[in-house]
């Protein structure tokens, strides 16, 4: 197995669908369609929330940390705002 992909105790891959524009001056969008876990191969099993028909080009990658799920520690309970 590649250990430079994910090992034991590693987060998944991020699987991104890469969405070019009309205006190529602007960058690509990418926007995240699921997650990559190794197999014991080496090989890889994608697991997509979404499937992308606006693009057929995918990337498998370290998540972003913009993609990362915020802590909701900073959200005060209803009721609690004394």
């Amino acid at each position: 197995m590649n250990e430079n992909i994910a090992g034991p105790g590693k987060r998944p891959l991020a699987v991104y669908a890469i969405i070019e524009r009309k205006d190529a001056a602007k960058p690509p969008i990418w926007l995240k369609v699921g997650a990559a876990f190794p197999n014991r191969d080496g090989s890889l099993t994608l697991l997509l929330d979404a499937f992308p028909t606006c693009s057929n080009r995918l990337q498998v990658r370290e998540q972003r940390p913009f993609d990362e799920p915020k802590p909701a520690s900073h959200l005060t309970p209803v009721g609690a705002e004394g």
